[in-house]
Order: C-alpha cells, then structure tokens, then sequence
C-alpha cells in the first residue's frame, strides 16, 4: 500500500537520557526508539521495501558515557497529531532514564545546530581552587593542543577553533566545567577530548584507581550560530 503524505511531516522529540542508560550505544538507542515509538501508535511514516521501518532521525548523537538532558529525534508522521498526546503516548512506554519532555514541529533543520553545552564534573587528586585556576589557564591558551588518534596514527590537534568557551571552578570539592564545543557535524568536538587536555596539561585524573577519580559528563543544552537556543 502507497503511503500519500501531503509533506514531509516531522515531529520533533526533545528526551533525555540519563542514569544507566548513558553507556548504551547510539545504534541501540536507535532500537530501542524503533521499538518505542511503533508501540505508541501514533500515524508513522514508514520506509518502502523489504523490512519497513519509522522514519527517525537524530541530532549529534551521544558518545557512551555521556548523559543528556538534550536529545533531539524527529519522527515523521503521515499526518498531524496533538503534541501533547504524542509527548503522552511515547513516554507511556519509557522509563526514568529515558524520557521525552517536549514535542512540536520543527521549523528548522539539525543543520542549523551549531553549539552544544556541556557540565562535567572531576572527581581528581589535589582537587583545589588552584587546580580549577591550572585549568582556567589551559582553556585560555594561544592553543589548545591534544595528541589524537586518527585514521593513519597519532597526530597533535589543535581544539581551540572548536571550543566556543570553557570554564573551570572549584565546587563541593570537586572541579566543575561548563564548555560550549562545536556541534557542526564537519567539525564536531566530543566533549571527552576536553577532559584529554586537562589531564594532558595539568594532570588530572592521572590515577589508575576508579573508585578515587572518576569524571562525569552532562550535556544541558544547543544552540544556532547567532548562540540563542536551538529547538
């Protein structure tokens, strides 16, 4: 049967994804939307062929390790339906960790996602205000260099170009950060590379013990090229 949509109509799904959840994979994510959004019965566009599937499709995806309070899939629909009733449906079938907090539609493209925010927290040794200001003093560099693995081996990249800003602060005994990084997918920059330079410069997390140094990443939020809020 010929699917016939008027337009190509999307929903846009702002969810989180936090807790235990944040060391599974993009492609499982994936999955587990798949399964998610077919038992909401909402009015899904389906792709034509052997094994139809929803249409999703999602911005800058998670590396593993990392929790979100700002993740974003857009679901096509074969016709229009209450946000409400789709935010209800969907999170009918989700749980603590995994929970969609806005839908509506969208008047621009992932395209247009430029910046994402992230706060991190270090759990390191020495952890002290003069720590935070080692810190400061790195994202403040001419260059912020890092030894990267690529395709062919090692190579030294520079991630200031990519760092809109970053900052560093002793709280509750640990060293919190809050970094704007690019979200542009032809210069994308994982949040993680920024805990390699700290560690590279001023040797945090430099124990092999976990249960004493750890680090925690959260992204909050994303924004257009002109630094207001992206939805």
């Amino acid at each position: 049967m010929v699917q016939v949509t008027p337009e190509k109509l999307f929903i846009r799904i702002k969810f989180r994804k936090t807790g235990r959840l944040q060391y599974i994979s993009h492609l499982d994510l994936v999955r587990t939307m798949n399964k998610i959004v077919v038992r909401s019965g909402l009015p899904l566009w389906y792709t034509e062929g052997f094994n139809p599937k929803p249409k999703m499709v999602f911005a800058a995806p998670l590396s593993i390790g990392t929790e979100s309070h700002f993740e974003f899939m857009d679901l096509r629909l074969t016709e229009r339906v209450d946000t409400n009733l789709a935010l209800e449906r969907l999170n009918a079938n989700m749980t603590d960790e995994l929970v969609c907090t806005e839908a509506y539609y969208p008047e621009s493209p992932f395209t247009a996602l430029r910046w994402l925010k992230y706060e991190m927290e270090l759990v390191t040794s020495g952890v002290s205000e003069e720590l935070a200001g080692k810190c400061n003093e790195a994202f403040a560099s001419e260059k912020m260099e890092i030894l990267k693995k690529t395709k062919s081996g090692e190579a030294v990249v520079d991630i200031k170009p990519l760092v809109h800003s970053a900052t560093a602060r002793f709280e509750d005994g640990k060293i919190r950060i809050t970094a704007i990084l690019s979200a542009d997918p032809s210069s994308f920059l994982n949040p993680e590379y920024v805990v390699k330079l700290l560690r590279e410069r001023c040797n945090v997390l430099s124990s092999s013990d976990l249960t004493s140094e750890h680090y925690s990443i959260l992204r909050t939020e994303g924004y257009f090229s002109d630094m207001t809020l992206f939805r």
